[in-house]
């Protein structure tokens, strides 16, 4: 089965998949704001990958292989940028308003009056428009991290990544015989930019996800060669295992992920094709998840088992997200349907 014919229509697994990246980034989070610690992959690999970089990755490179469907779908710039602005900043400025007003007021040492005239809570609404300020007056100041959404730096990432895709399939280089000459190119790149970025931890955090993304507009481009089957995925898995133990996972996270991610998405039908249908509920998660698991911390003494963060921050979470999917996402993908 090639992964053109297995990508069509929405007989595909890729809602379970983005929701159980969103619980991954939940157990992730739960070490370094439960007590410092790593978990079990950022371990296992020594700290070459964790579970919220391997969320993230998948986010990321099924944005790409995704977003290029979308800007041939798209009749001009305007319609696929709405597109992609209704889908995040809706949520993201509620989150971030909330965050600032209810929870920041109610966690935070200061009374409310003199949280109020700090600045710094004005200042992170900033955070709305990609410009990132983590902290708030007073707030988790006595958890392991004061960082209020720590997951909110991915975004202004993405949304480049979308920029540079549409100026890509606009100059014609997202097709077949033209966007070949972009992978030597790509990897070249990669390679001299981890070398420079060495010494830079936020530039190196944000190269993966981006290479990633173009690895999903690569398999987008050449769906009609790939073909899915389970022992090419193996091979893949293995070969993950060994770029782990020599200590260049980096590197195979590009070459040996995404083959199994369209596997699992595209080509393991019945798994879960049904889930999420009527909510999907992976970037409500995403959004909530960080200040819900610091205000459990916060309120366990500012220290916490991971695994205990992870169990009680959950519940809450799913809520979040369920409740942005019914009152913000789903009536503004309605308001995007009826108005073109």
């Amino acid at each position: 089965m090639l992964l053109e014919d297995a990508a069509r229509g929405r007989n595909n697994n890729l809602n379970i998949i983005r929701f159980s990246a969103a619980v991954l980034v939940i157990y992730c989070h739960a070490y370094p704001l439960g007590n410092g610690s790593l978990d079990v992959l950022g371990r296992a690999t020594e700290n070459q990958m964790h579970f919220g970089n391997l969320a993230v990755c998948v986010f990321f490179f099924f944005g790409g292989f995704l977003i290029s469907r979308s800007t041939e779908g798209s009749k001009n710039g305007l319609i696929f940028f709405k597109a992609r602005c209704v889908r995040i900043f809706p949520c993201l400025a509620l989150v971030v308003c909330l965050s600032a007003f209810v929870l920041g007021s109610c966690m935070s040492i200061y009374p409310p009056m003199e949280y109020f005239k700090n600045i710094q809570t004005y200042q992170y609404l900033l955070n709305t428009f990609f410009i990132l300020k983590h902290n708030l007056p007073g707030v988790f100041e006595q958890n392991m991290l004061s960082t209020v959404n720590g997951s909110l730096w991915t975004l202004p990432v993405e949304f480049l990544c979308y920029i540079v895709c549409w100026c890509v399939y606009r100059t014609g280089w997202l097709r077949e015989k033209r966007f070949r000459y972009t992978i030597p190119l790509f990897f070249a790149g990669y390679i001299c930019l981890r070398f420079l970025f060495r010494e830079l931890e936020l530039l190196q955090t944000a190269l993966r996800p981006c290479g990633m993304f173009y690895m999903g507009m690569a398999y987008y481009t050449y769906r009609s060669y790939i073909k899915l089957k389970y022992y090419y995925a193996g091979i893949c898995i293995v070969g993950l295992v060994i770029s782990s133990y020599i200590g260049a996972l980096e590197y195979g996270v590009l070459l040996f992920l995404p083959y199994i991610l369209v596997y699992i998405g595209f080509g393991m039908k019945g798994i879960g094709c049904q889930f999420g249908r009527n909510y999907e509920l992976s970037y409500g998660m995403y959004l909530c998840a960080f200040p819900i698991q610091q205000t459990i911390v916060a309120l366990f003494g500012g220290r916490m088992l991971p695994i205990w963060n992870f169990l009680f921050s959950v519940p809450f979470v799913l809520l979040a997200g369920f409740l942005l999917n019914i009152f913000v996402e789903k009536p503004l993908r309605r308001y995007l349907d009826s108005h073109g």
